[in-house]
């Protein structure tokens, strides 16, 4: 042995003593007994399969798939092919999961919202909503939801409609009581919420516009208010009654609690003030009647709304529809910069709305300037046959096609026609659909409304404190201090109900709605391919899963907090 020779140094490479290397080593040969183990397995698998001539493959999708599906697209029938069939399903289950995340948000965020509300009721309520929605399974839900109200609903020959046909008349003081409103919300916006000026005269509002739709509706039914209407006679002994009352009810309030006091003022006042409209009739019982027809028909067989069809010149109202949000993006960004550097708080939501909104009429208007040719050729008998537009409209000669072509308007929109048993125009959809959204949004709502709550109250309390000793009013405070807050927390959980969603949507197959899973079911069952099957159905959710995750988390790395 070499005298210089450390006793201590090891045989083994130093390279190989480094915990990183080891680390890596480790994980690829994990990596190594995992592919052989699948590969083994799958193996097995292929050669059980083989000997039953059922082997793996994809080729089976172009054959021939022999089975309808309900409220398929026009392009799908039986003599369609199973990787058609296939996408009819998909079709079906992306329909159900993107509709469901938006209107389950919207309601989750509505009660989380409502389990904070200092209202007993609606906090009792919202408490109740979510407690028994929670500790049900869905599949019980959606049993409720189909068998019990969805096909409880009236029979086909019976719908119920909305709105209901006949005359409607629109009284003209509905428009003034609005004028009303929008004057007196902006004369006292700056007053505190909880100014008595401000809660004096906006309680005597409602008051009394509650107190003289009430008298008009009596007068609707009763012969003896109707003839109290505009009778204006200050000696009529019921009118020295009611007027008495009054007063005495206004003085009563003027003792009332400090904290009730202007309320009970305006309530009395209020009343007082629309007993005064009505009798003396002030407010005018002038109506539009209006000629309505049916727009949702509601039945055993789904729902049926009004058909919005994009006609020839829906390109160019797009036009001015993509100027206005691309002007009302420049003016939001812009104005948020004033906002940064001036502090001056300028209301650059209603410019980016009268700027959407201005493009979007204007480009209304000006596409439907241009006029329809005055002659049209059509296919009558076999024959073509040239006559004036008009004449083929009133005639009802057009098909949906022509109506699409000719028409002056970018959107053409056709209420639902029934004839017989089917409808010929409208949006028709199938009640499995209905009962699988309504059990999949109400059921997942109830864990966001949780998350909503949890997100509220993780905002310090000190800092909703300060937006009111700023005088902002509840609305403010929710959507400009608390929420942007709030969505730190309730992002990351709020995923996990998404995926929750878009999984559960697979419980499709126990009310026969035919989503992907229950059609490839189908499929399998017809060619015998399980394999290929089950592995399009757990790709497909993977796939849905990975984008959804995708989303939650940019959104996520958004609003989190950067800190170093």
């Amino acid at each position: 042995m070499s005298a210089n020779a450390n006793p201590n140094q090891s045989i083994i490479p130093a390279f190989l003593r480094d915990v990183r290397v080891l680390q890596i080593v480790g994980q690829i040969i994990f990596l190594i007994v995992v592919v052989t183990l699948i590969s083994a397995i799958w193996s097995s698998i292929v050669s059980s399969l083989a000997t039953k001539n059922l082997t793996p493959n994809l080729t089976f999708l172009q054959n021939r798939a022999g089975f309808d599906i309900s409220n398929a697209p026009e392009w799908y029938t039986s003599n369609s092919n199973y990787g058609t069939a296939f996408q009819v399903g998909l079709t079906n289950t992306i329909r159900v999961v993107t509709t469901g995340l938006v209107l389950t948000t919207l309601l989750g965020i509505l009660v989380g919202i409502f389990l904070l509300s200092s209202n007993w009721l609606i906090r009792t309520v919202s408490r109740v909503y979510v407690e028994v929605l929670r500790n049900t399974p869905l599949l019980v839900q959606l049993f409720v939801w189909y068998f019990i109200i969805i096909l409880s609903l009236p029979a086909f020959q019976q719908p119920l409609t909305f709105p209901s046909e006949g005359i409607l008349p629109i009284p003209l003081r509905f428009a003034i009581y609005l004028v009303l409103f929008f004057f007196l919300r902006r004369s006292l916006g700056h007053y505190l919420v909880n100014a008595p000026r401000r809660v004096l005269i906006m309680t005597a509002f409602y008051a009394a516009v509650i107190a003289a739709e009430f008298a008009f509706r009596m007068a609707f039914t009763q012969a003896a208010w109707k003839a109290l209407y505009g009778s204006g006679n200050p000696g009529n002994p019921a009118f020295l009654i009611y007027f008495v009352l009054s007063l005495i009810l206004i003085a009563l309030a003027w003792f009332a609690p400090k904290e009730l006091k202007w309320r009970a003022l305006g309530l009395t006042l209020g009343q007082l003030i629309g007993g005064l409209l009505f009798y003396f009739g002030i407010a005018p019982e002038v109506a539009a009647r209006l000629e309505v027809y049916p727009a949702v028909f509601i039945s055993v067989r789904g729902f049926v709304f009004p058909e919005i069809l994009a006609t020839a010149r829906m390109t160019e109202w797009l036009a001015f529809v993509g100027i206005g949000l691309a002007l009302g993006f420049i003016l939001w960004i812009y104005f948020g910069r004033l906002i940064e550097t001036t502090g001056i708080q300028y209301p650059r939501g209603w410019y980016v709305l009268i700027a959407i909104i201005g493009f979007t009429v204007v480009g209304w208007i000006f596409t439907g300037l241009e006029p329809s040719p005055a002659n049209i050729t059509l296919e009558q008998d076999g024959q073509l046959v040239t006559m004036p537009l008009s004449e083929a409209q009133a005639q009802g000669l057009l098909t949906k096609a022509d109506e699409q072509v000719y028409s002056t308007q970018p959107l053409l929109i056709k209420l639902p026609q029934k004839t017989g048993f089917r409808f010929t125009s409208g949006t028709e959809v199938q009640p499995e659909y209905i009962g699988l959204l309504l059990g999949l949004v109400v059921y997942t709502s109830s864990y966001i409304a949780e998350i909503v709550r949890a997100g509220i109250l993780a905002v310090p309390r000190g800092q909703i404190e300060a937006a009111r000793a700023l005088g902002l009013t509840t609305s403010q405070t929710l959507r400009i201090i608390i929420l942007p807050q709030a969505l730190r927390v309730i992002i990351p959980p709020l995923g996990n109900q998404y995926l929750n969603l878009s999984k559960n949507s697979s419980l499709a197959i126990a009310i026969a709605y035919a989503d992907v899973v229950l059609v490839t079911t189908t499929i399998m069952n017809q060619s015998g391919q399980s394999v290929t099957g089950i592995t399009m159905i757990m790709i497909t959710y993977l796939i849905i899963s990975l984008l959804i995750a995708f989303v939650t988390n940019t959104f996520n790395r958004r609003f989190q907090l950067v800190t170093r």
